[in-house]
């Protein structure tokens, strides 16, 4: 898991404007747990269990990546277009980038205190992970490979990025590589998850070179 600093005006703009559609989206969660077990503990329990499939046990949010509403609810029509419009920009709009392999994994707005994700490790479905994270509070992402931990905390600017994250996390068939992150202040924690299959990081890097280039 390495941090990936945006420096790419338009796509700033292009990234705050599908938040906004996001923020304004109805959200629902639960209010429990307020202390998610993400201790290493919890994580040796899982590597350790044969039949883990490599997604989330545990998490608390609406994962928004797979939904598509058809009816003319305002927001809902505002986030339809700005979905697609935003995946666009990977798909065909970066170039060396484009391919229609680009997917979101991940849309979700964690609720204040108690959003989280739990440990997994995705062997379930191999994937280059750009995750967009924004929080005007606090939170971090974990991530555990070949026994190398790695904490980011989420960031806050007054200038450049503002509010946004950006982590790059390549997660391999053999699952090695474990993740988690959480919510910890009072405000929503915006993600989403950009994905594309392994073999593909030629794509990932030139995304990547996209986003960090002014």
């Amino acid at each position: 898991m390495k941090q990936i600093p945006i420096k790419n005006i338009p796509f700033l703009d292009r990234l705050d404007a599908f938040a906004q559609a996001l923020y304004r989206h109805p959200h629902t969660f639960t209010s429990g747990p307020r202390n998610p077990d993400l201790t290493f503990n919890k994580l040796r329990e899982y590597q350790n269990d044969a039949t883990f499939v490599g997604y989330p046990k545990e998490h608390n949010y609406t994962d928004y990546a797979g939904l598509h509403w058809h009816e003319l609810n305002p927001f809902r029509h505002n986030f339809n277009v700005m979905k697609s419009w935003f995946l666009e920009t990977f798909q065909a709009g970066i170039a060396g980038a484009e391919s229609r392999d680009w997917y979101y994994d991940t849309i979700t707005v964690m609720a204040p205190d108690v959003g989280f994700t739990g440990w997994h490790n995705n062997k379930n479905k191999p994937h280059h992970s750009l995750r967009f994270i924004h929080n005007a509070g606090r939170g971090y992402s974990v991530c555990v490979k070949d026994k190398e931990f790695t904490k980011i905390p989420d960031q806050w600017r007054s200038s450049g990025a503002g509010h946004w994250t950006v982590l790059h996390t390549l997660f391999e068939e053999d699952g090695d590589t474990w993740f988690a992150d959480k919510n910890l202040g009072g405000k929503p924690r915006l993600v989403i998850d950009v994905a594309n299959k392994p073999r593909y990081a030629n794509r990932v890097d030139a995304a990547i070179k996209f986003i960090t280039k002014f």
